[in-house]
């Protein structure tokens, strides 16, 4: 009976007695492959073991998120008018980038890629969305309800809450590009 080894970059599954010799996704080579009962590990495993840093931190959205949090939560303690401001005006910068990385991760992804489904693409797709989405439902609210740090608790903590469900996106955005991109330097 054939086997089944995953990618364990971008989620391809391919069936024979040994792994390929070369990932036809994303181009690995078949050191990259597991058994594919050997592959179910957590998330929070496989972060642990393949964290890169810069690729969480390395995007301009993605600076701008933690900045956006970290803000908010000094001007919860602080001058909240000054900070807040800088936090609404981050989100509003957000709303042209968000869109503008989205659209250039496609076209990398049907150029480098071409356009091939697996695990990795169709997730990172998925929290690009879920982000965009995030972003517009935290920036319209903001708008219609005014500043949340001089509003209700339940809209400050709300505000707080969307941030950081924000930052858990780009968080894992950047670690799958991350795996994408350091398992292709290593190849």
């Amino acid at each position: 009976m054939a086997k089944q080894w995953k990618c364990t970059v971008c989620g391809y599954l391919h069936t024979g007695e040994n792994p390929p010799d070369k990932c036809p996704v994303c181009g690995v080579d078949a050191s990259k492959f597991v058994a594919l009962e050997q592959a179910k590990v957590s998330l929070l495993q496989e972060m642990r073991e393949t964290f890169q840093p810069h690729a969480v931190a390395g995007h301009f959205p993605n600076a701008l998120l933690p900045t956006a949090l970290l803000f908010t939560a000094v001007a919860l303690f602080v001058t909240p008018l000054s900070l807040s401001d800088a936090t609404w005006y981050m989100l509003l910068v957000l709303i042209p980038t968000i869109p503008a990385t989205l659209v250039t991760g496609l076209y990398q992804w049907k150029t480098r890629f071409a356009g091939k489904s697996a695990t990795i693409f169709q997730r990172k797709i998925q929290l690009a969305f879920l982000l965009l989405i995030l972003l517009l439902i935290t920036v319209g609210l903001r708008y219609a309800l005014g500043d949340p740090l001089l509003g209700s608790a339940v809209w400050k903590w709300g505000f707080c809450g969307l941030l950081l469900s924000m930052l858990g996106c780009v968080t894992l955005l950047g670690h799958y590009g991350g795996k994408l991109v350091f398992s292709l330097m290593n190849r």
